[in-house]
C-alpha cells in the first residue's frame, strides 16, 4: 500500500495558508466486511451464493461471490463489455504512462511524487512555490483523472501493469482518505469535498470500475474495497449536500451509486433522495428563461450534465425518471442555442470560458426530436431548421443577445444586464462583448485559475470588463444582500427586436467602491442598427448632486490599435473593430499595465497554467456634474475598412446616426422609464 510521503508532508504549508491537517486517527475503509454485507439485499435471486456465504460468516467466500456477481451481471449494464479487453495492443496514452510514474497534473500544474502518494499534498502551498496558492490542486487531484487514464489503457491493451497500479492507488486513497462522518469536509486539503464525491461517483468511478473487472490485479479484495467506497460515498452524499451546481453534481453521484448498485438495501433510498433533489432543483436553479441561476454558462453546462445523469441511465438500469422531468430540461438546451456565439461556443460570462455547446445541442436534438432548431445547430445546418428568430432576450438572466444571423461569420453582441448570480460572479453588470466575422473583437476578462493571484482578482473586477467606472471606483454588488443575487421577477429592462433594429436597455444603480456608494445611476442602451452597426448609449445620473469622473472601458482583442481623436481602431490582419465616442473628453489606451492598477490583460488559456496576455484597452473619460449621455459607435468590419459613422444623436425616444456618405439612419425606440418589455 502506498503511504504518505513524509518529506512532502514536512514541506506542506504556505506562509499565509492554513496548515495541512494532521494525519487521520483512523484509516479507511470505515465499513467492515460485516457492515458491508449487512447492507446487501440477499433476497435477490441473483445473490443466492452471496447469501449462503453470509449465513456462514465466510467473508472470503462472500467477497468472491459478490465480486463474481458484478463481473458477470447483465442488468444494470455497465455501459461496456467488461470482457472486451486488449483489442488495441498498440494503444499508448501519456496520461496512463504518467500515472504509472506518479506524475500527476491537477489544474494544469504537474507534480512528481515518489513511490508514495500523499493525497493531501499541495505544491502551491509550499514555502518555495512558484505558483499562487490554489487549494483546487488537492481537491481536484482526488477527482482521479489518472484512474480514468489507467482504466482506458488497461481496457485497450489488457496490460496488467495498469491494473496493478490502479489497485495500488485505490488501496492508498481509500486507506489514507477515510470518509468524514460528522460533517462535510469542504475545506483546504480535503479529499472529500462533496462536489468531488459527486464527480467521482457520477462520472469517473462508474467508468473506471467496469474497465478493470477482467483484470487479475482487480481481485476480489480490491473489487469489494471499491464497492465499499462506493457505499461510503452514497452514505456521505445522502447526509451532506450544498447548493447550486454543487448540489446537482452531488445528487448525480448519489443517483449513480443507487442505480448502478441496486444490490444494496439502501439503493432505492439513494436513488429517490438524489432524484428528489434533482427534480426540485430543476425549478429552484433554472429560471423560466432557461438560464441556470449562477449565470455562468459553463456552470449551466455542469448543472445540465448532472440533471441528465438519471436520464442517461434509464436504458442501462431500467429505473425511470418522473414523467415531466425531461420536459423541464428543454429550456436549458434552448439557452445554449439562443445564447451561443456564431462559432458555436457559449458566452464567456462570469467564470466561464467560451466552451463549445455542440455536445449539448447534439444531446438536445436526440432528446427533443420535435426541436428541428436543435438538430440544425447540432448538425451545423446540414439537417433540421433554422431557429425562428435571431436576437434573443433572457429576461430573468438579464442577458441580451443581438445577432445578424446564424452563420459562423455573423455579428453577435451580448450585454449582461441581469442579477449578480448565485455563484461565480464578476462585477460586470452592463458589460458588452462582441464577435464578428468569426473573431472575438470586444472581449472581457473571462475566467482565470481559482487561485490567490492578482490576475484572479483582476478578472473578477470591473476593470476587466467593458463597463463604466465612477471616480475610479468599481461596481460592488457583493455588498448587496444575497437575496438580490437571484431574482423572482425579471429586472427592469427594455427589449425591442424587429427587422430594422434591436434595442436592449438595463440599469446599474447598486453602487460603486468598497462602501457600494450609490453615487450614480447608469442606464445603458445598446442598439443594433441592422445589418452592421452597434450604438451604445450610457445615461449617467448623479444621485448625490456632485461632479463625477466617468471612465468607459473597451477591451479590444488585438495586438495594436490606432487612436485618432476619440476614434480607436484595431489593427488586425483580419476582422477589425472601430470604437468611436461622442461626448467623451479624452481617450487613453492602456495595454499590459500592472501599476497603479492591473489593466489591459486577457487570460490566455493556450499558455498553460496562469497564461495571460496584454491587450489594448480604450478608456474614455468624461467629467460632468449634471446628467449626461455618452455615445459610442461600434463598427465591426471584415477587414480594415473605415467606420462609416460621422455622428450620433440621441433624444428621449429616437436615435439618429449620420453616416460619412451623407445619409442617416433614424429609429424610434422605447425608453427604460416605462419598463416596457416585448
Amino acid at each position: 500500500m502506498i503511504r504518505a510521503n513524509l518529506a512532502a508532508v514536512l514541506l506542506c504549508g504556505w506562509f499565509t495558508a492554513p496548515a495541512a491537517p494532521a494525519p487521520p486517527t483512523t484509516t479507511g475503509p470505515r465499513l467492515t466486511d460485516e457492515e458491508l454485507f449487512a447492507g446487501v439485499d440477499v433476497s435477490r435471486p441473483d445473490l443466492t451464493d452471496v447469501k449462503a456465504a453470509i449465513v456462514k460468516s465466510d467473508w472470503v467466500a462472500a467477497k468472491h461471490a459478490l465480486a463474481e456477481h458484478f463481473r458477470t451481471r447483465q442488468l444494470p449494464s455497465w455501459g461496456l463489455d467488461p470482457s472486451a479487453v486488449g483489442r488495441e495492443s498498440n494503444f499508448r496514452d501519456a496520461g496512463a504512462e504518467n500515472a504509472l510514474k506518479h506524475r500527476f497534473t491537477s489544474i494544469g500544474i504537474p507534480w512528481q511524487f515518489g513511490d508514495e502518494i500523499d493525497w493531501a499534498f499541495n505544491p502551491t502551498t509550499q514555502a518555495d512555490s512558484k505558483w499562487p496558492r490554489n487549494h483546487e490542486w488537492t481537491w481536484q487531484l482526488s477527482r482521479h483523472p489518472m484512474w480514468l487514464d489507467l482504466a482506458r489503457a488497461f481496457y485497450a491493451t489488457g496490460d496488467e501493469q495498469y491494473a496493478r497500479e490502479f489497485v495500488a492507488q485505490l488501496e492508498s486513497w481509500v486507506h489514507d482518505c477515510p470518509v468524514p462522518l460528522d460533517a462535510p469536509a469542504n475545506g483546504a486539503f480535503s479529499r472529500w469535498r462533496t462536489i468531488e464525491a459527486g464527480i467521482r461517483t457520477g462520472k469517473v468511478w462508474p467508468e473506471v470500475f467496469p474497465r478493470f473487472l477482467a483484470a487479475k490485479a482487480f481481485d476480489d479484495e480490491a473489487l469489494v474495497l471499491m464497492v465499499k467506497s462506493f457505499v461510503e460515498h452514497a452514505q456521505y452524499l445522502t447526509k451532506f449536500h450544498r447548493q447550486g451546481n454543487w448540489l446537482t453534481t452531488e445528487a448525480n453521484g448519489l443517483y449513480h451509486v443507487g442505480a448502478l448498485f441496486p444490490e444494496f438495501k439502501d439503493a432505492k433510498l439513494w436513488r429517490e433522495t438524489a432524484l428528489g433533489r434533482l427534480y426540485r432543483e430543476l425549478d429552484v436553479q433554472v429560471y423560466p428563461d432557461g438560464a441556470q441561476i449562477e449565470l455562468a454558462p459553463a456552470y449551466h453546462g455542469v448543472a445540465l450534465r448532472s440533471f441528465l445523469g438519471p436520464v442517461k441511465l434509464v436504458s442501462r438500469t431500467g429505473f425511470e425518471v418522473p414523467g415531466d422531468y425531461l420536459a423541464k430540461m428543454e429550456k436549458m438546451f434552448a439557452y445554449f442555442l439562443y445564447s451561443m456565439q456564431p462559432d458555436r461556443t457559449m458566452p464567456p460570462l462570469n467564470d466561464s470560458r467560451a466552451g463549445s455547446v455542440m455536445s449539448y445541442l447534439e444531446k438536445g436534438a436526440e432528446l427533443f426530436p420535435k426541436r428541428a432548431d436543435f438538430l440544425w445547430a447540432a448538425t451545423d445546418g446540414r439537417e433540421g431548421e433554422l431557429p425562428d428568430h435571431t436576437s434573443h432576450l433572457f429576461p430573468y438572466a438579464g442577458q441580451f443577445i443581438l445577432r445578424s444571423g446564424w452563420n459562423r461569420d455573423a455579428l453577435w453582441l451580448c450585454m449582461d444586464g441581469g442579477p449578480f448570480g448565485f455563484g461565480h460572479q464578476h462585477e460586470d453588470k452592463l458589460t458588452v462583448i462582441l464577435t464578428a466575422f468569426g473573431c472575438p473583437l470586444l472581449v472581457e476578462g473571462g475566467t482565470y485559475a481559482y487561485d490567490a493571484s492578482d490576475w484572479r482578482r483582476y478578472v473578477r473586477s470591473s476593470r476587466a470588463h467593458n463597463v463604466v467606472l465612477v471616480d475610479g471606483l468599481e461596481q460592488n454588488r457583493r455588498q448587496e444582500s444575497k437575496e438580490t443575487f437571484v431574482v423572482k421577477t425579471p429586472p427592469p429592462h427594455v427589449w425591442e427586436s424587429n427587422a430594422s433594429f434591436d434595442h436592449a436597455a438595463a440599469v446599474y444603480d447598486e453602487g460603486w467602491g468598497p462602501q457600494a456608494q450609490r453615487l450614480v445611476r447608469q442606464t445603458r442602451h445598446v442598439f443594433y442598427l441592422k445589418p452592421d452597426l452597434f450604438i451604445i448609449a450610457d445615461e449617467l445620473e448623479p444621485r448625490d448632486g456632485k461632479p463625477h469622473t466617468y471612465e468607459a472601458l473597451f477591451h479590444l482583442d488585438a495586438e495594436d490599435v490606432v487612436a485618432e481623436g476619440l476614434r480607436v481602431a484595431t489593427q488586425n490582419a483580419g476582422p477589425n473593430l472601430t470604437v468611436l465616442a461622442f461626448g467623451a473628453d479624452s481617450v487613453q489606451i492602456v495595454k499590459g499595465q500592472k501599476e497603479p492598477v492591473v489593466q489591459g490583460w486577457l487570460p490566455d488559456h493556450g499558455g498553460g497554467y496562469g497564461g495571460i496576455r496584454p491587450i489594448p484597452t480604450a478608456i474614455y473619460r468624461k467629467e460632468a456634474a449634471d446628467n449626461i449621455t455618452l455615445l459610442y459607435a461600434l463598427c465591426p468590419t471584415a477587414n480594415a475598412a473605415a467606420c462609416p459613422v460621422e455622428s450620433v444623436e440621441l433624444s428621449a425616444d429616437s436615435l439618429t446616426v449620420h453616416l460619412t456618405n451623407g445619409t442617416e439612419k433614424t429609429i424610434q425606440f422605447q425608453h427604460l422609464a416605462s419598463q416596457h418589455v416585448r
